[in-house]
């Protein structure tokens, strides 16, 4: 069981591999205009930012911060993200919203990391791996599967009405689209426990650095 889907999945992704390529770019485009936005902030903008930062530490370093609540808000941010695209998807406009999606993903992702890096060095290097990248590793390329699959099935979708193809399984095609959105939601989830359980114990270790 488990080689006949990593075979379907293997189908998937070369079917539409120039897709994933397309959504890769674009998500890289994201974080290299995120990064390149912080030279863009005046002094004033840079402070609050930092304030707000501060505070998020003195409050991790308190353990007032309950893991349940952070994998909560996780699901919530992240499902968000997942019910757009598979629904923009569904109905045939993902084509301009999805990249639109994973760009501004890519932008935030670009933008705290540069941040963090740019003001306090060594110490946001430190908090971007501890605490960014692990569930990143495993969230962002899930979503950008997700944004593939959906720009895929969009495609798809407007190729056969432009050339009036009537298709006798398109229910089929849209429990196989909602079935590997489901398999990689599955994967955020993962992705969500590690940013709720794992990533806040690093983030304690560090948290001494930033108060």
């Amino acid at each position: 069981m488990p080689y006949k889907i990593k075979r379907w999945l293997f189908k998937q992704f070369q079917e539409n591999f120039a897709i994933y390529f397309i959504v890769a770019i674009v998500f890289a485009i994201g974080i290299i205009t995120g990064a390149v936005t912080i030279k863009v902030l005046n002094s004033e903008q840079k402070n609050g930012i930092m304030i707000f930062i501060n505070t998020f530490f003195r409050a991790m370093g308190n353990n007032s911060f309950e893991n349940l609540s952070i994998f909560k808000q996780s699901l919530i941010d992240n499902f968000k993200t997942i019910g757009l695209i598979y629904i923009t998807g569904l109905v045939i406009i993902g084509i301009p919203i999805i990249p639109v999606t994973v760009m501004f993903r890519g932008f935030a992702l670009g933008f705290t990391v540069g941040f963090l890096v740019n003001e306090y060095g060594l110490q946001g290097f430190l908090f971007s791996i501890l605490g960014i990248l692990p569930q990143n590793l495993i969230i962002i390329p899930a979503i950008l599967s997700i944004s593939s699959i959906g720009m895929a099935f969009s495609m798809k979708s407007i190729k056969n009405r432009k050339f009036k193809s009537i298709n006798n399984n398109m229910h089929w095609n849209i429990v196989n689209y909602s079935i590997l959105i489901l398999f990689f939601s599955i994967i955020v989830i993962i992705g969500c426990l590690i940013e709720a359980y794992i990533s806040p114990i690093f983030l304690r270790l560090i948290s001494d650095y930033f108060n």
